[in-house]
């Protein structure tokens, strides 16, 4: 059976630049051929690039979809040929192709979506939702990255895989010395990080919160390494790749006890006003051994593995 993979525009510093090679890479390790839309286009995209950006280039993301087209549309679409689209999140100029040429089974990756009432793209909510809903109805299942994401979204057609991993070689010890007490490593934007709060917490307990800026993964990783404890203020989120990052190294994640974080971390991470996160920072910094060994270390290779053994079996099914 063959994968027609359709990634979006790989940006540095961004999931979809990892997801860009492992997701053919997992595909093929479950038995899969695949052919990845776009792959060779990318690689000269990229190196007209100098720049690490927060999104993806919108002339750079418009040229590359336009190969995927090209290269779609010139394909000889066999019956069990199986396309899966990542992301649907972002629905540009390739899904509506689909409405001229489909495969006969199709499958979509959903992370997040633009009904949070804060998102990035909130403003044109009213107009991105409808396209987004239109073109998920072109598919036989919709993966998303939450039971959270679920229940907001109206499609009967999703299933909760939550989120894959990045790849990641070593392990990296949780108890290590530590340069910060407390790190957010968020975007400025009202969504993703409360700025009052943050000042409140740096009053209140008379620390600094690190506000690293990140020009590689090397360095994010690093810096999640340096510091004690991740500090989660979005007033709106679908999933949470933070947690994750965090975890892995070696740094404890402190979010709301609301979205889809109550879906990932123990109780113990997790606050539901400022006088209880108050309470949590003080415990994660006086090292707190039995509140501390709470933390979910197994966020590792296996639950990776899982995600993609769901989505391989549903494709195989299907």
């Amino acid at each position: 059976m063959r994968i027609i993979f359709v990634p979006q525009f790989p940006s540095e510093l961004r999931y979809q630049a990892w997801w860009f090679t492992e997701f053919p890479k997992q595909f093929r390790k479950r038995g899969f051929e695949v052919l990845t839309l776009g792959e060779n286009y990318a690689d000269l995209i990229q190196l007209r690039r100098s720049t690490f950006d927060m999104f993806s280039p919108i002339n750079q993301a418009i040229e590359f979809e336009t190969e995927q087209i090209r290269e779609y549309m010139l394909l000889d679409i066999q019956d069990d040929d199986i396309l899966f689209l990542a992301d649907l999140s972002f629905p540009g100029l390739f899904a509506n192709a689909l409405y001229h040429k489909e495969c006969n089974i199709m499958y979509a990756f959903c992370h997040a979506t633009s009904i949070n009432n804060y998102d990035y793209f909130s403003d044109i909510a009213y107009s991105k939702f409808p396209v987004e809903s239109s073109h998920a109805m072109l598919f036989d299942t919709v993966f998303v990255g939450s039971k959270y994401h679920q229940d907001k979204l109206p499609w009967k057609n999703t299933k909760v895989t939550y989120l894959p991993f990045q790849p990641y070689d070593g392990s990296v010890e949780m108890f290590v010395p530590k340069k910060h007490e407390f790190m957010s490593a968020s975007r400025s934007s009202v969504q993703k990080v409360d700025m009052d709060l943050e000042n409140k917490i740096e009053r209140i307990t008379g620390k600094k919160i690190f506000r690293p800026t990140s020009n590689s993964w090397e360095e994010y990783f690093a810096n999640l390494r340096s510091s004690n404890v991740l500090l989660i203020t979005a007033r709106e989120d679908t999933f949470g790749y933070q947690i994750i990052d965090a975890i892995r190294n070696g740094c404890y994640p402190l979010a709301r006890n609301s979205f889809a974080y109550p879906e990932i971390l123990p109780k113990e991470f997790l606050y539901n006003d400022f006088d209880e996160l108050i309470s949590r920072l003080d415990c994660l910094c006086i090292g707190d051994d039995e509140f501390q060994a709470s933390i979910p270390r197994p966020l590792c290779k296996k639950q990776m593995d899982k995600f993609y053994d769901v989505i391989c079996e549903e494709m195989k099914n299907g």
